[in-house]
């Protein structure tokens, strides 16, 4: 075991943890953290708005320990339709330029609301923009920015950018009656394709 006090720290930040076989997994309380189970390695995200166990990695030896599930919780449940069609709303207003924009959740309420970001620079093809000021208990939960009369769809450029921890999405085809759209779960380089935001519930929500 190292004596060094950086890998000490990096353990603090994010610890491995062995899946119990026969106890019960002591409950993550905030950040980020790694499952080593008997069917794969796991990482496990918990913030204010999220929390969320997905494999990384599959396992070729058998291991003795516990398997692990995967399953991604939102605090604030579905993402509402209603946000979403005021951002096209607000990136058709733009075109054809892109437009970028974010779901901002308070950690007090619970609730999210819509922030369009201020465009520094911005045509068909990119954006830069400057991001509001937020309360102290406000987050950036989910990532929005549109393509124009192009489709939906992730650009080197949205790789990289799309770091951290949260949900991005992308909407295109914005000149149509019905948008293209593509949404994902960003962890800290990691993503994960979500449901499509049309593939609703009965109640216009989307799925989590």
């Amino acid at each position: 075991m190292t004596t060094d006090p950086r890998d000490a720290a990096i353990g603090v930040s994010c610890p491995v943890v062995a899946v119990p076989r026969f106890g019960a997994l002591e409950p993550h309380a905030s950040g980020q953290r790694m499952l080593l189970a008997r069917n794969g390695l796991f990482v496990q995200m918990k913030t204010p708005w999220l929390d969320c166990t997905t494999r990384v990695a599959e396992v070729g030896m058998h291991l003795p320990y516990g398997s692990a599930a995967e399953a991604i919780t939102f605090a604030f449940g579905v993402i509402p339709l209603g946000l979403l069609e005021r951002f096209i709303a607000a990136a058709r207003r733009t075109m054809p330029n892109e437009a970028a924009g974010a779901l901002v959740y308070d950690a007090r309420s619970g609730a999210l609301r819509l922030a369009m970001h201020e465009a520094i620079e911005v045509g068909p093809g990119h954006v830069r923009y400057r991001i509001e000021e937020l309360a102290a208990d406000e987050l950036v939960a989910i990532d929005l920015h549109s393509h124009g009369r192009l489709g939906a769809f992730w650009s080197g450029e949205d790789d990289r950018d799309d770091q951290g921890v949260r949900v991005c999405g992308v909407f295109g085809n914005l000149d149509r009656e019905r948008p293209t759209a593509r949404f994902r779960l960003a962890l800290n380089g990691l993503f994960r394709e979500l449901p499509h935001p049309w593939a609703v519930e009965p109640d216009g929500a989307l799925p989590a």
